[in-house]
């Protein structure tokens, strides 16, 4: 069975072809990165872990256009037939705990979710819809972040917040959960040792990025919150913050809330100290005498180490 998979992220798009009879699964993979002024990069490697890779320019402004271009990426080396399509989906509610078949009513309680994860659950249904466009006739299967999470116990999960609030779902929900789930898989692998005798602390560190306790092979506690904007400190995101800030912006700044939540989302993090949301830059920046670059990596870097502790 070959399966082609999207992870559409809130600054990229990977993709790959999965080839199930394989015991090197991944046999395509393919990440468009670095949008900017109608440009990106194109990474792929064709063969499994072990084969070809290679880099290149393409000039695709939009998520939206890189979804629309992998048909001819994969056509171009040689993936034309697929069994089902797989999607990350980053908020799935409290609803999903596996693996789900998509229809309209899955469809419509993603987008319900969208709120909560604004940077994201779109960038999943666009590649949810164009991709049922181009392949009607597959199966189309929804992997959600907030699966994994399921497991955290009440006292992990509740905020600390009228009930009002959270009957209309304020709680924790925890994201990544994919990822921590493969590594604590691969750590376990690696030590070759049952996952379920094990108590591991999962960093998921990217452009977004979350901490996560697993105890025996499950969840019990994760940096990440309702949304996507609790934790660490992130490529464009704030991580923590004092929720006074709210008020305390639209007095002294004018600022509405939907204004605010924005910024942080999008203007925050080590965009907001050093210039740029790319660790890689961000390294390059400091190592050339840059001491905001420098500080944005000590942030980082310190509430990395405050959450392990």
């Amino acid at each position: 069975m070959n399966i082609l998979v999207f992870n559409a992220g809130s600054s990229s798009l990977k993709f790959g072809i999965f080839d199930m009879a394989r015991e090197d699964h991944r046999v395509f993979k393919g990440e468009f990165e670095r949008f900017h002024n109608g440009n990106c990069t194109l990474h792929y490697r064709i063969g499994g872990l072990q084969g070809k890779t290679g880099q290149r320019p393409e000039a695709l402004e939009t998520l939206a256009d890189a979804i629309k271009a992998v048909p001819v990426i994969l056509h171009e080396f040689g993936y034309d037939k697929f069994d089902a399509v797989g999607h990350r989906v980053a908020h799935g509610g409290d609803r999903f705990h596996h693996a789900t078949a998509i229809d309209t009513e899955v469809l419509s309680f993603i987008e319900k979710c969208t709120p909560l994860a604004p940077l994201h659950n779109p960038a999943n249904l666009l590649a949810i819809n164009l991709s049922r466009n181009l392949w009607p006739d597959l199966p189309q299967v929804a992997v959600f972040d907030t699966a994994f999470h399921h497991t955290i116990p009440d006292r992990a999960y509740t905020y600390a917040v009228p009930k009002a609030w959270r009957n209309k779902g304020l709680r924790r929900y925890g994201f990544h959960g994919t990822s921590h789930k493969y590594v604590g898989l691969r750590v376990a692998k690696a030590l070759n040792q049952p996952v379920t005798d094990l108590q591991i602390i999962s960093c998921h560190l990217g452009n977004g990025a979350s901490v996560c306790a697993i105890n025996r092979g499950f969840s019990i506690d994760t940096s990440m919150g309702m949304t996507p904007l609790e934790g660490l400190v992130m490529g464009t995101r704030s991580g923590d913050v004092d929720p006074g800030l709210f008020a305390y912006l639209s007095r002294e700044l004018g600022l509405s809330a939907e204004a605010i939540e924005k910024q942080l989302y999008n203007e925050s993090g080590l965009k907001s100290i050093a210039g740029t949301a790319d660790m890689r830059d961000v390294e390059k920046m400091a190592a050339s005498g840059s001491t905001d670059a420098q500080l944005a990596l000590n942030i980082y870097a310190y509430r990395v180490r405050k959450y392990i502790g």
